[in-house]
């Protein structure tokens, strides 16, 4: 038996002290789900909102890429379209990184954390905004690859790029096919407004509700590499449900357990944390966003701006997801 109540009056409490307006958390344990929580609405401005239900969608910020991007990479590399250890360049001639996909998944390809490419597109108005942002990703200078980890969404931009090419479709269709369809999910871009979603930032866009966060992936369409994913916490039980039995030897929609172990174990910079497109908890106390009580060995998991983030305990075949907004009605 599984005593969660704990978990459910510090999420209730968070929600009425003010931390977003919606919180939801799945827990699983021996590969099923055993706990899941809800609670809260909508929003808090300019009016609370309606109640949120388990369906209801988050922008999961940076979930996007384990969830999404890491996710097709997966599939794609056991249907054999995506060698990992090609040049970057092999699918993306004009890249300014010299890496890998290999070490673009590990953020270790050189390639800066981040820019405000936003401002500029908002500036120039070009006629295809999404090209332009990965031409300009791809083109902003890299360090030598392999010479440090820098968490990166220029990174993640141009890999969403390099499985397009690979898979010789848009990103969406992509995730629909492989992971989407598969795992019977709801989760969807917001390459088009998302009805009945979660509200975040209250910036000078307004009150940001059913369109992306990022500000770069706004600009670009809502469907890129780094960001732009919206799913329930029940989508994001079912992709956890899956990712443990892959990871368990055990096949799950289109993700093989042969070539997906390798995106949990894989280091391209050994001295760093990040695995191909996971991050693994820290030793030094204090540090890692998983937190000190989460098993350090044989565990990997994810955050995102939004207050989301998925954590997997792969030994105990346990989860735990949490998607909140806490950066509504700000950030600060």
């Amino acid at each position: 038996m599984y005593d969660m109540d704990d978990i459910a009056r510090l999420l209730d409490g968070a929600l009425a002290s003010g931390v977003g307006s919606a919180a939801a958390i799945s827990v699983g344990d021996a590969g099923v789900e055993v706990f899941r929580h809800v609670a809260g609405h909508t929003r808090r401005v300019p009016d609370r909102g309606e109640p949120i239900t388990e369906h209801t969608p988050f922008d999961v910020a940076s979930v996007t890429k384990p969830m999404a991007t890491v996710a097709i990479a997966m599939v794609l590399v056991a249907e054999r379209a995506l060698d990992l250890d090609a040049p970057v360049r092999h699918y993306l001639p004009a890249a300014a990184t010299t890496a890998t996909v290999r070490q673009l998944l590990g953020h270790s390809a050189g390639c800066a954390a981040h820019v405000e490419f936003f401002r500029r597109l908002r500036a120039e108005r070009p006629a295809t905004p999404r090209e332009r942002l990965i031409e300009l990703a791809a083109a902003e200078p890299a360090d030598p690859p392999g010479s440090a980890a820098i968490y990166s969404d220029l990174g993640f931009i141009q890999l969403g790029a390099v499985l397009e090419q690979a898979g010789n479709q848009p990103l969406p269709v992509l995730f629909d096919r492989m992971v989407g369809t598969p795992l019977n999910l709801r989760a969807r871009y917001a390459t088009s407004p998302i009805a009945a979603a979660i509200a975040t930032e209250l910036d000078d866009r307004g009150l940001v509700c059913g369109v992306v966060h990022d500000e770069n992936a706004y600009e670009a369409g809502g469907a890129l590499g780094h960001a732009g994913l919206f799913a329930s916490i029940d989508d994001v039980a079912r992709f956890a449900a899956a990712i443990v039995a892959a990871a368990s030897g055990q096949p799950r929609g289109g993700f093989d357990p042969a070539s997906g172990q390798r995106f949990f174990t894989d280091a391209p910079l050994p001295s760093a944390t990040w695995r191909l497109g996971w991050d693994t908890p820290s030793h030094t106390p204090g540090v890692s966003q998983a937190g000190d009580r989460w098993p350090r060995t044989g565990s990997f998991g994810h955050t995102g701006f939004t207050g989301t983030s998925l954590w997997v305990d792969l030994p105990n075949r346990r989860w735990v997801a949490l998607l909140t907004n806490r950066v509504h009605p700000t950030r600060f």
